[in-house]
C-alpha cells in the first residue's frame, strides 16, 4: 500500500482513472455538495491502486489539478502557439483536459489507464503507487490494476 505524504506521479495517476471513470466525472459536474463522490473516490483509488488517501486529499489534489489546467492553458494562450507543448507548462496536462472536455474518455477508466500506463508497459515496465510490477485486467466498463 501506497501510504507516504504527498502526491507521486504514481498516485495521482490512480486518482486520474478514478477520476476518469464517466460516473464520476458526470456526478462531479452536476453536484455542488460533493463529499460523498470524492469518499468514493477516495475508497476506489485505495481498492484498485492501494493509494490511501481521505476524501479531503483526493478533492484538493482534484482541485489543484484543475487550477493548475487553466493556469498552463492561460500561460500556453499567452504565450502564443507554437513551439512547444502544454506539456511543459504541467504534467498531467493532457490526462486533465480530457477528463474536463470529455474527449476520448468513452470507456472512461479503461481509456486513461491505457493513456497513463501503456507506455510504461511497452518499454517494460511500470511504475504503480506501490513501486510493484503491475498486471492490468480489464472488463468492458473498467480497468484494474492488480499489484503483485
Amino acid at each position: 500500500l501506497s501510504v507516504g505524504p504527498g502526491w507521486t506521479s504514481a498516485r495521482v495517476k490512480a486518482l486520474l482513472c478514478v477520476w476518469a471513470d464517466c460516473n464520476i466525472r458526470e456526478r462531479l459536474k452536476s453536484t455542488l455538495r460533493n463529499k460523498s463522490i470524492f469518499q468514493e473516490m477516495a475508497r476506489q483509488v485505495q481498492r484498485k491502486y492501494g493509494v490511501i488517501r481521505d476524501w479531503k486529499q483526493c478533492r484538493t489534489k482534484y482541485k489543484n489539478l484543475k487550477y493548475d489546467y487553466k493556469i498552463a492553458k492561460s500561460a500556453h494562450a499567452a504565450g502564443g502557439s507554437g513551439a512547444g507543448s502544454l506539456g511543459k507548462y504541467m504534467k498531467f496536462f493532457d490526462e486533465v483536459e480530457a477528463i474536463l472536455l470529455d474527449k476520448g474518455l468513452e470507456n472512461g477508466s479503461m481509456e486513461m489507464h491505457k493513456r497513463l500506463y501503456d507506455g510504461e508497459l511497452k518499454a517494460g515496465r511500470q511504475e504503480t503507487p506501490a513501486g510493484h510490477t503491475g498486471q492490468i485486467i480489464s472488463s468492458e466498463s473498467e480497468c484494474h490494476c492488480l499489484f503483485t
